[in-house]
């Protein structure tokens, strides 16, 4: 059937509707579904009744996601050669992102995607890592790699990024760091090009500050941005004008499109051949294509070239009166060839605003000045993306519609005109690099306006209403900009007022303790009925992963903390303290103790919240040794039910809590010293402590090998039962009054849908 007509009696757009709920039924299973359901709405398609279309278009969405579905988890590199090194043959596959080794200036970091030659079993494309190197990598080329190759796993914790499933979207069935390396090949193709002009703009622009933005805006490559950058964006509600979208293809659309026509109108037999404004439509289409193209046409700019490339053709066929129809064709289209894109933010968001857009500019009676109309429209899109924005990033920036009316003609104008600076310095580098350096030079100007708008006191307001709060604030989003005459309008004022309130998931009595999944490292969130404590903030890496950014912060926020009452460090080590200036960053703390510039945590302090105690065991006001020795260990006690935080502290330190608080030491829950290193539960401390439950704070398959079996051992030998944030994801553990067993809940067991690795015993 032409995807442009539709059945007798059935409206494309619910037919469309149908699609997409039998897509998102499959990402709902917790495991694939068998063949088999599909038969359910094969049958109900079979009589000739009024449904029927409706059950073929819900059978096509099951039946392609779970096709493509199957092919991905098929491409995924096997647990059990997990660690497997194997020397394999290939192409770069992407513009390699560099970073400098911080511990040897002299050596490059590379990241980049990796397709190897076809064998047996070996994933399409690897996501490859290559440490403490001299070499230069280049998109396009050939290299023999030896590679440690690892399975798709990530951590898992509520609120959280789910690695997995962005490994699933890209297509990438494994991650492998790089044991030795020879070039076999120079770059070819498309590729090769977007790296000669990556290059050729580092040297139009050498040590130029704007470089990175340039290298964003014409090329799609965003790896030269640092983290800072990105906050610059996140702070100000511009990120959406950097990353190649729906914006900067349609900024090069509408650019297309006047200028086709106007050249259409400078010889006039032409018009006798074709309108100007067809020929309008056509030059539109080529510039959306070829800024696609020379962006690297990656799975973003493909869904939003797509979309412009729909909405040029309605245009042409003069078929833009129910745009609505082509913003359905357009998202059929994309989850025909992509059904498991479905699960990317970007692709609501960019559906969203499109379709923002063409709610509040289309079936109006009357048409507003052009300027009040860009006003409207900016409100409009800032009001309508609050809830997606909520949702998906745990926040949103209070001066992004202000300075998105400024940001948004400002990036308009300077996405074509880098794009023409770009192409005649490498047609004439004597006219081109001049205008590309003033260009930069504007670029940059831009970029410090918005590093002032970022400082605005409370730019980011970190919120995370529950998800039926955001259903009814789109709904009140809707109703708000609704055409006049429409007597509901002011209803959707007050369909926001629940997203002022964030859900409470707070113990009624007693305390819970969840030991948040960071990898390597360690952050346990403490909740009685009223307060809330957060112990370390896990580890956060240079340009990289930070587990305070996107695992502790979220999580607090998904579970209705806004708010911190104490913040304690138990040391500095990076994988406990890495995470800390991110939790400063984003939200209210009352009190903290370990953190730079405040006090220490020292053995002695005591604080009674809801009920239950908190009190410091360790290290003593005065003393010597390294930072593990010296962790803050915390006791927390509520009706019998008793936990104890220990840090990385030694045996040094456990023979020292033995000594001096031996009766203070038996815990129901323990979270194990130095995340069940041999350094560490020694058996004296073990028998003194003698816990039901132990959680270790190690990552999944650890390269340190915790927690060490001979730890283990000792645990076992006293009936714990054990636990592992790598393996189970964020465990919570409820310690309800008068005592009980303490009860344990991993996330991974809980939450975990097909695409995610199951937890291993």
């Amino acid at each position: 059937m032409d995807p442009g007509q539709r059945p007798a009696g059935a409206d494309l757009r619910v037919l469309i509707l149908c699609f997409t709920l039998g897509v998102l039924l499959v990402h709902a299973w917790r495991e694939l579904p068998s063949w088999l359901w599909l038969v359910l709405p094969l049958v109900a398609a079979l009589p000739r009744w009024r449904f029927r279309w409706h059950f073929v278009f819900l059978a096509l969405g099951l039946g392609i996601t779970l096709w493509q579905a199957q092919r991905a988890l098929e491409q995924r590199w096997p647990v059990h050669r997990h660690g497997e090194v194997l020397t394999l043959q290939g192409q770069v596959s992407s513009l390699p992102e560099q970073q400098r080794d911080p511990r040897s200036p002299q050596q490059n970091i590379w990241r980049f995607r990796f397709d190897p030659e076809p064998g047996d079993g070996l994933p399409r494309h690897l996501r490859v890592s290559w440490y403490r190197t001299t070499e230069t990598v280049r998109a396009g080329e050939c290299w023999r790699l030896e590679l440690k190759l690892r399975s798709p796993h990530g951590s898992l914790n509520p609120g959280g990024f789910d690695y997995e499933a962005w490994l699933l979207r890209e297509g990438i069935g494994g991650t492998a760091t790089v044991r030795a390396a020879t070039r076999c090949g120079e770059g070819q193709g498309l590729l090769a090009l977007r790296q000669q002009l990556l290059e050729a703009i580092d040297g139009w622009l050498p040590g130029h500050p704007a470089a990175p933005m340039v290298a964003a805006l014409t090329l799609g490559e965003q790896s030269g941005l640092r983290d800072a950058d990105w906050e610059v964006f996140r702070r100000t509600g511009t990120s959406h004008l950097v990353a190649i979208s729906g914006f900067n293809i349609g900024i090069m659309a509408v650019v297309g499109f006047f200028l086709g026509r106007w050249l259409w109108t400078l010889w006039p037999p032409l018009l006798l051949r074709m309108p100007a404004q067809k020929a309008g439509w056509l030059m539109s289409g080529l510039f959306a294509a070829g800024y696609a193209v020379i962006a690297g046409f990656e799975a973003p700019v493909a869904r939003a070239a797509l979309m412009a490339l729909l909405v040029i053709a309605a245009g042409f066929a003069n078929r833009l009166g129910q745009p609505t129809r082509v913003l359905a064709l357009a998202w059929l289209l994309i989850l025909l060839f992509d059904p498991l894109s479905i699960t990317s933010p970007g692709l609501w968001l960019s559906f969203g605003a499109v379709a923002a857009i063409f709610y509040v500019g289309s079936g109006r009676l009357a048409t507003p000045h052009w300027l009040l109309a860009a006003v409207l429209l900016q409100l409009m899109l800032s009001v309508v993306l609050t809830p997606l924005t909520l949702y998906f990033f745990h926040g949103l920036s209070w001066p992004a519609p202000l300075v998105n009316l400024l940001a948004v003609p400002a990036f308009a104008l300077m996405t074509p005109l880098l794009l023409a600076a770009m192409l005649l310095a490498a047609l004439w580098p004597a006219a081109g690099a001049p205008l590309l350096g003033w260009s930069a030079d504007a670029l940059g100007w831009l970029r410090l306006g918005l590093e002032h708008a970022a400082d605005w006191p409370q730019a980011w307001i970190a919120w995370s209403p529950a998800w039926p709060a955001l259903l009814l604030a789109l709904l009140g989003a809707v109703l708000l900009f609704a055409p006049r005459g429409l007597p509901l309008r002011l209803v959707g004022l007050l369909c926001f007022l629940p997203l002022a309130f964030a859900p409470r998931q707070a113990p009624d009595a007693g305390f819970e303790l969840a030991a948040l999944d960071v990898g390597q490292g360690l952050a346990v969130v403490v909740r009685t009925a009223n307060h809330a404590l957060l112990y370390d903030a896990g580890p956060a890496f240079e340009e990289g992963f930070d587990a305070g950014d996107s695992v502790v912060v979220p999580y607090l926020l998904s579970r209705g903390v806004g708010r911190l009452d104490r913040l304690l460090l138990s040391h500095g080590d990076n994988d406990h303290a890495g995470g800390i200036p991110a939790v400063q960053a984003r939200l209210r703390i009352a009190e903290q103790f370990g953190t730079p510039g405040h006090p220490s945590c020292v053995e002695g302090l005591r604080w009674h919240w809801d009920g239950v105690d908190f009190e410091t065991l360790h290290p003593p006001a005065s003393g010597e040794g390294d930072d593990n020795h010296r962790s803050c260990v915390l006791r927390i006690e509520s009706g019998g039910q008793v936990a104890l935080l220990t840090g990385d502290i030694d045996r040094a330190a456990e023979r020292r809590l033995v000594e001096h608080h031996a009766d203070r030491l038996r815990a129901d829950l323990l979270v194990s010293p130095h995340h069940g290193s041999r350094s560490s539960s020694t058996p004296e401390f073990v028998a003194a402590v003698r816990p039901r439950v132990v959680i270790h704070a190690a990552g999944w398959r650890s390269h340190f090998g915790h927690p060490r079996p001979e730890v283990v051992a000792r645990y076992e030998a006293v009936g714990a039962q054990q636990y592992v944030t790598g393996v189970e994801g964020a465990l919570r553990v409820s310690l309800p009054t008068p005592a009980a067993v303490p009860g344990v809940e991993g996330w991974r067991r809980r939450v975990a849908a097909w695409w995610n690795a199951p937890p291993e015993p």
